[in-house]
């Protein structure tokens, strides 16, 4: 795999705004009239099942993801985080992806280990680090594990459908969550142009809870792709939906009276999140595929007041979310 990997990947820049439409108009011939003007993993993972729900098409090109290695992910007004390319490219011989995979597990895993067609098999995260900056507010997040099954189930609704529900009743088993496909007309009241073939991403809004202190709504535009060893799916909040009435981007505090009773407090606007998921066919062993998933989002202070109650969840989350793909295909 070529390019630095890091745990903190933060930059300073502009999101260029239009680049998704320059992104599409290059690949595809197709030209907009519109320009596009963590919690670490179980709310990334959240916002990636429910983004998957509601993506229908597949294409051999992918411009959500083309735009995520290209510019980053937005999560402020001057502040972009990277991500990195697939630790798996396609046309791997079975040395090769062996080697790619070793790779991410350091010392601390063999591939003996790592292979291991168990639902407890290990899995590899990492985590960006805390910022010294105070208004950093960009985190990074990279999973990879190995899990057995047929690569196609990976691509279907009711599969990821059913992944979302469960992961998000972890969370809010009480208030539960919601993703929505917006259709031609909610698209078309808001002036964009519904997607109009399978070269343009689809748009989803989505409500869950995070550890019941924040509630949160996203718009996210997300698009899969797919070849002959593997499956790829992106997806990205779309920041014309900051103040939208119906669907916009926002968090609102949580917070519980004396008698336990739940309230929910002002919208504060959310800005930003994006990321990435490929299930690769493994050469060796036969029936393995090999999952990444790199992800950035922002964390707004006001979450958790500057603690690190979300670092202390990961690797229980991460272990819940994991095993339970797997067992998963399995079935």
């Amino acid at each position: 795999m070529s390019g630095e990997r890091r745990t903190d990947g933060l930059v300073n820049g502009a999101w260029p705004v239009a680049s998704l439409r320059k992104v599409r108009e290059a690949r595809s011939g197709y030209r907009s009239s519109r320009t596009t003007g963590h919690l670490p993993l179980i709310i990334s993972c959240v916002f990636f099942l429910a983004a998957l729900t509601c993506v229908r098409h597949c294409r051999a090109e992918n411009p959500v993801f083309d735009l995520l290695i290209s510019g980053g992910v937005p999560v402020g007004a001057d502040e972009v985080v990277r991500l990195p390319p697939p630790t798996l490219a396609d046309g791997l011989s079975a040395a090769g992806q062996r080697r790619a995979v070793e790779s991410i597990a350091g010392e601390n895993h063999t591939w003996a280990d790592l292979t291991r067609k168990s639902v407890v098999a290990p899995f590899v995260l990492r985590i960006s680090k805390d910022e010294p900056q105070q208004e950093r507010r960009g985190r990074r997040l990279d999973v990879w594990f190995i899990t057995y099954g047929d690569l196609r189930t990976l691509d279907n609704e009711d599969f990821l459908r059913r992944q979302f529900r469960s992961a998000t009743s972890e969370t809010d088993p009480d208030n539960g969550s919601s993703s929505k496909t917006l259709t031609s007309s909610d698209l078309k009241r808001r002036g964009l142009m519904p997607p109009g073939g399978p070269q343009d991403p689809e748009y989803a809004a989505i409500e869950f809870t995070v550890l019941d202190r924040v509630r949160l709504q996203v718009t996210t535009q997300s698009t899969k792709s797919t070849t002959a060893e593997s499956n790829l799916a992106a997806s990205i909040l779309d920041r014309r939906f900051m103040n939208d009435p119906e669907f916009p981007n926002q968090w609102r505090p949580i917070t519980r009276d004396d008698a336990g009773r739940r309230h929910l407090g002002p919208p504060q606007p959310f800005s930003g999140f994006g990321g990435y998921a490929k299930a690769t066919r493994l050469i060796d062993p036969p029936g393995a595929l090999f999952v990444e998933y790199h992800a950035a989002f922002a964390e707004p202070q006001g979450w958790f007041g500057g603690t690190n109650l979300l670092r202390s969840k990961v690797p229980i989350l991460a272990q819940l979310i994991v095993r339970q793909i797997r067992r998963g295909l399995a079935k």
